[in-house]
């Protein structure tokens, strides 16, 4: 079955079974309290896929029609050469409904199909014209063809001219899309800068801009003592990124084959470029984590300190509860401040030897673990 009529067939029902299946997800995702850069990149990609059916018949219309200006030229040629060696056009047309012209072909069977069911000329070519309608160039060429019928002249002279004609719009247009395709890379070099430059913010950056308080943002206000979230900051760059993608590729499809929809695939390309960016450069959550332990050669019963600061997405992971296994395994418990820092006193052994603390640290669903080696002499 032709893809594009089964995409139409399913015009309303994929979309329905894709928003059922996007809001289940989200659902699922809520439940298992995950973070809202998550859910909003869940739901965007959703949406985008929910969309895509409608776009890809416009896109597969589009690449079938000009698929069938490409075979259009040999398909005048041969009705052409057919009238020259004596036949009548539709004696010509079911010559040429046998031969294979790709995406055409359909539209030339169907043609010699409403001729053998005894439909007039002018009213088959009419149909088959309709058919076409989308494409320009098929449209004038076949409304030059008929007003040819209709008048009585040569029409194999009409045919071949015209069959040079769309040969020459054809490779102009090639020649065209040549000189674009350095346009086009720019397109893709401008959308690698804007990730680049996003990262670099998130990594570098962002840091710098979370210690920051602020009355009003992007048009948004917030309380003077409150603080941006680094969850704010993925969304919004997330935001961007999609935009971006769908603004470079609706420009690149405009400026290569002068059809918005072409700049389909080029929007498909660039978002999946930017959310495999996303998802492993910035939407992964890291614990950074520093451990002291002073001094760390010490005498029998001498008291000691265990340090440390972490933080969360570059922010401090203030209220953090960090366990701690003193050489001797007692567990003491302690939580971090708001800056993120934790401080507690331990005493060394009373048996001399190399001794191991473990502090173990837990934010959230996150936690990690590291070991310090005291030495008791």
């Amino acid at each position: 079955m032709d893809i594009i009529l089964l995409l139409r067939q399913n015009k309303y029902l994929l979309p329905a079974i894709g928003a059922t299946i996007v809001g289940s997800l989200v659902l699922v995702l809520i439940l298992l309290g995950q973070s809202s850069p998550i859910l909003i990149s869940t739901i965007a990609i959703g949406i985008i896929g929910i969309a895509f059916p409608h776009f890809a018949i416009e896109y597969l219309k589009f690449k079938d029609i000009r698929a069938s200006e490409s075979a259009y030229p040999n398909f005048l040629r041969d009705l052409t050469q057919s009238v020259n060696s004596g036949m009548t056009i539709p004696q010509a047309i079911i010559v040429a409904s046998q031969t294979e012209y790709g995406a055409l072909t359909k539209y030339i069977q169907k043609l010699n199909a409403n001729l053998a069911w005894g439909a007039p000329f002018p009213e088959a070519w009419a149909r088959f014209t309709t058919l076409l309608k989308d494409s320009e160039v098929i449209s004038r060429i076949n409304g030059i063809v008929l007003e040819s019928f209709y008048s009585g002249g040569d029409i194999s002279a009409v045919l071949e001219a015209l069959s040079e004609d769309v040969e020459t719009i054809k490779r102009m247009e090639a020649e065209k899309r040549g000189m674009m395709a350095q346009h086009l890379a720019v397109m893709y070099v401008v959308f690698g800068v804007f990730l680049s430059i996003i990262v670099i913010l998130y990594k570098i950056l962002l840091p710098i801009l979370y210690l920051q308080r602020f009355g009003a943002f992007s048009g948004l206000a917030f309380r003077s003592t409150e603080l941006l979230g680094v969850e704010y900051f993925k969304n919004l760059f997330f935001i961007m990124t999609v935009v971006q993608a769908g603004s470079l590729g609706v420009i690149a499809g405009q400026i290569t084959e002068e059809k918005l929809i072409a700049g389909l695939k080029h929007i498909m390309i660039m978002l999946a470029i930017g959310i495999a960016v996303f998802f492993i450069f910035i939407f992964p959550s890291k614990i950074t984590f520093n451990l002291e332990v002073s001094p760390q050669t010490l005498g029998i019963g001498q008291s000691f300190t265990v340090s440390g600061s972490m933080s969360y997405d570059s922010q401090p992971a203030g209220g953090a509860n960090v366990e701690i296994q003193g050489p001797t395994g007692e567990l003491t418990s302690v939580f971090a401040d708001s800056l993120g820092e934790f401080s507690t006193t331990l005493h060394a052994p009373t048996q001399p030897g190399s001794y191991y603390v473990t502090v173990m640290m837990t934010y959230g669903s996150e936690s990690r673990a590291e070991t310090r080696t005291i030495i008791v002499s």
